[in-house]
């Protein structure tokens, strides 16, 4: 066998073994689901102190709490999150994937990268910071919530209730696992976050393991009392006051 062939063969086994290395880095997913949840400002910063919490002059909607494997946590410590990373996509995080607590934006999104997107980067789609962030802020533009709730003549209001179905209903096209989480307050339910279980090709319908709420702001919202959607207001920690 001349030296020439051998070269090759040694070049062509080498590819096939970063191939299989990626392949095997790729398929090594654990989880089934992953978790888009969406926060609602108008009621978030009740469950917190007066000083820790507030909302910013640019948020009016609902915003992106975090885009979540379902189960899995901080799967590589190694891996940082830099400001070049999300360079040109930090106007509309500030808007859409706002901190709403006295957390700095970006240690915000940098812990979001290290406990979630870690774990998320072993999809090609999601490999990436930069990729991370866009695929939330592309979910965002896709799972638009109050345009729902809207067509559904849901409004924020101090007064009126709603039943768990009417938001349900409302939200039949964000699949069939749509957890709808609340915080309860002078006896009511009071809608926080919503989240959208998706499945490894972003299709909905994934049913996801179940959370831990006993170490959770928010519990799944019940059809045992009306669900109260508060508007976003000047007072954030009191809105209907």
């Amino acid at each position: 066998m001349s030296l020439y062939t051998v070269i090759c063969l040694t070049m062509l086994w080498g590819l096939i073994d970063t191939t299989e290395i990626q392949n095997d880095f790729y398929d090594s997913c654990k989880w089934k689901c992953l978790i888009f949840a969406q926060l609602w400002p108008g009621s978030f910063c009740m469950s917190f102190p007066r000083k820790s919490c507030h909302i910013p002059d640019q948020v009016n909607d609902w915003t992106i709490h975090g885009l979540w494997p379902n189960g899995h946590k901080f799967c590589n410590k190694s891996r940082h999150l830099t400001k070049e990373d999300i360079d040109n996509l930090t106007d509309k995080l500030f808007h859409y994937w706002p901190s709403l607590t006295n957390f700095e934006p970006f240690k915000f999104w940098a812990n979001e990268w290290s406990k979630h997107g870690t774990c998320a980067a072993c999809a090609d789609s999601m490999s990436t910071p930069h990729k991370y962030f866009s695929l939330a802020l592309q979910l965002r533009m896709k799972f638009v919530i109050n345009k729902a709730f809207a067509a559904a003549g849901i409004t924020p209001s101090c007064d009126k209730g709603y039943t768990l179905n009417h938001f349900h209903t409302a939200l039949t096209d964000f699949g069939t696992h749509v957890n709808l989480q609340c915080y309860k307050s002078t006896g009511r339910q009071i809608l926080m976050q919503i989240k959208i279980p998706l499945s490894k090709d972003f299709s909905i319908g994934c049913q996801p393991i179940e959370d831990n709420f006993n170490k959770s702001y928010y519990h799944p919202c019940t059809s045992k009392s009306e669900i109260y959607y508060y508007p976003l207001t000047s007072h954030p920690h009191d809105p209907c006051h």
